[in-house]
């Protein structure tokens, strides 16, 4: 096999995972981890009241509880179990955690279900989809901007295996690279949409948005089992 099928780069900066390095060392992959966007925080007035606070990423918790400790009696929701485990390491109890992260209109539906007239509040980024808040009827919710996303793009090289972990590193991407020349894995069915406007076909979404899931992906398309 060639080296370059044995290559993975992945828009995530290398502090941010566990697994996967560990995962290519011991598969002799070359692994180039890093974030081609970057964030700054914004100020934002906290509404007085709410009963839910949903965080669709950790880093929206970061940028929000830094000003804001939230009440005991706030319940928190999240958009999956990686973003719940992180929440849990900064002591938070979580009440609702999405089942498929990568599928956030799955996570919609579950979530409506969960919240039932309860109002909540969704710190989020300048350039959030609003995947969650947008079917949920427009008296219980209350959006906050609490960063903004800003591109970093970077000259990528050739890879046999590229991941994208949110439709805002794509379009930093290709605002420095003309091309994809690998198989694609998107890190969500947003990613994968955003992938396909550009025109690129993705060898695999991930319905759940972690390293396991995409290890096991990993796994299949560079045929290790």
């Amino acid at each position: 096999m060639k080296r370059l099928n044995k290559s993975i780069f992945i828009s995530k900066s290398n502090k941010d995972l566990e697994l996967l390095p560990k995962f290519c060392s011991q598969n002799e992959i070359l692994l180039h981890a890093e974030s081609l966007i970057r964030f700054e925080g914004l100020y934002f007035e906290n509404p007085e009241k709410f009963d839910v606070v949903f965080f669709a990423s950790i880093r929206a918790a970061h940028f929000f509880l830094e000003h804001q400790p939230l009440h005991s009696s706030i319940l928190v929701a999240c958009i999956g179990q990686t973003t719940a485990h992180k929440l849990q390491e900064l002591g938070l109890d979580v009440s609702f955690i999405g089942l498929k992260s990568g599928i956030p209109d799955a996570v919609a539906k579950q979530f409506k279900e969960w919240l039932g007239k309860r109002t909540v509040l969704f710190p989020q980024s300048s350039i959030s989809k609003r995947s969650i808040s947008k079917v949920l009827p427009k008296n219980q919710v209350i959006e906050r901007i609490v960063y903004k996303t800003v591109p970093a793009c970077r000259e990528i090289g050739s890879f046999g295996i590229y991941v994208f972990t949110s439709p805002s590193n794509v379009q930093s991407f290709l605002s420095c690279n003309n091309s994809i020349d690998g198989k694609i894995i998107a890190w969500g069915e947003t990613t994968k949409t955003t992938l396909e406007s550009h025109g690129f076909s993705v060898s695999k979404t991930l319905s759940v948005s972690d390293e396991v899931n995409l290890i096991t992906a990993l796994t299949a398309l560079i045929k290790l089992a």
